[in-house]
């Protein structure tokens, strides 16, 4: 398996907290009367919510790999069903109990409410954690994944890139330049429509990467320093784009993937603060799934005492960033050290 992505599912996971906890700033900053940022501070913070556009397809590039390191670990050409739904009940299990402790706090906090139906519907397409139903719907469908890459290697990540390209060309049509007839939406899934349509091919990429990775390695190494440069020229695109001096939103898209082709010939020693990033990945899910919760309660509770506080971006936003870091990690640990420990699991993942 390759050894830099315990350090990559860290960062992708502080890219994460990093984004929202701007976006849970500007938000608390606007309900709250206080003045936002503008000039450069709003470039800023504009360009550090960007990079959460990496966040994602790391931890979905990262899971393919693991499943087919799972597979090879056995010996095998595939991996079971019973593996399938060990590794899934550690996913579904705490992202039940996490949504619905966020439901009740957002209903408690700001006064968000649904019917039961919607709430159903709220779990069934990931909200608030967007990509656990296609992660799902992936580790299903990943022995057949194995199972096809062991014959075409290519077919299953072509096939499910290009699925994807059509998604996103229904979902915001002229992004390829040029639009599907209406009817093409029939083609589009329910449920994982947009979650497929932003992140579709990273999972595959992940399994057959883990799965060929010593065939492709080398072709990879070769062109390094060309996904390295793709990978930074699409994102500065994508960020004019995105500020509306370019119109390029096809960007946002291929930026990750060329870091994906990256990835792989990053060597573990070169990435910075490995140790601490590894750390971090290890307890990943786990942050992910608190993170959010802890970030609102802690806007919350400022706008309660210091309203005006929301005034001092320079100190609001490494503050709010420093807790939706270190708050999961602590709740964690304390969590580890309890007798609630025998089923950290199901709580954490």
């Amino acid at each position: 398996m390759m050894r830099q992505l315990g350090a990559f599912s860290g960062l992708a996971m502080v890219l994460i907290v990093l984004n929202h906890a701007i976006h849970i700033g500007i938000e608390s900053t606007a309900l709250y009367g206080a003045e936002p940022v503008t000039g450069w501070g709003r470039y800023l913070l504009t360009g550090l919510q960007a990079l959460g556009v990496f966040a994602v397809p790391v931890f979905l590039f990262v899971s393919g790999s693991f499943a087919a390191y799972a597979a090879r670990a056995r010996r095998t050409a595939g991996i079971s069903y019973h593996f399938v739904w060990a590794a899934l009940r550690h996913i579904l299990i705490p992202y039940l109990i996490w949504s619905l402790i966020f439901y009740a706090a957002v209903y408690f906090l700001r006064g968000e409410q649904h019917t039961p139906l919607q709430y159903v519907k709220n779990l069934l397409v990931g909200y608030p954690y967007h990509f656990i139903p296609l992660l799902t719907f992936f580790y299903l469908l990943a022995p057949i994944l194995l199972w096809l890459n062991q014959r075409v290697s290519w077919l299953s990540v072509l096939l499910v890139g290009v699925y994807q390209l059509f998604l996103l060309n229904v979902r915001e049509p002229g992004l390829l330049g040029f639009a599907f007839p209406e009817a093409a939406g029939l083609l589009t899934p329910p449920i994982l429509f947009n979650t497929m349509a932003d992140w579709g091919v990273y999972f595959p990429l992940g399994v057959l990467l883990g799965q060929k990775l010593s065939e492709i390695r080398p072709y990879l190494a070769k062109i390094k320093w060309v996904t390295a440069v793709a990978t930074l020229l699409l994102f500065i695109i994508a960020l004019l784009d995105g500020v509306g001096i370019v119109n390029l939103r096809i960007t946002r898209y291929l930026s990750p993937l060329a870091f994906m082709l990256a990835l792989p010939v990053i060597e573990r020693n070169a990435i910075p603060l490995a140790r601490h990033l590894e750390r971090v990945g290890k307890s990943a899910y786990g942050i992910y799934l608190t993170h959010l919760l802890l970030l609102e309660i802690v806007a919350y509770l400022i706008g309660v005492i210091w309203p005006s506080f929301f005034t001092y971006a320079p100190i609001l936003y490494p503050l709010l960033f420093a807790a939706g870091l270190g708050l999961p990690l602590l709740l964690m640990d304390g969590v580890g050290r309890s007798p609630a420990r025998q089923v950290y699991r199901y709580i954490f993942g």
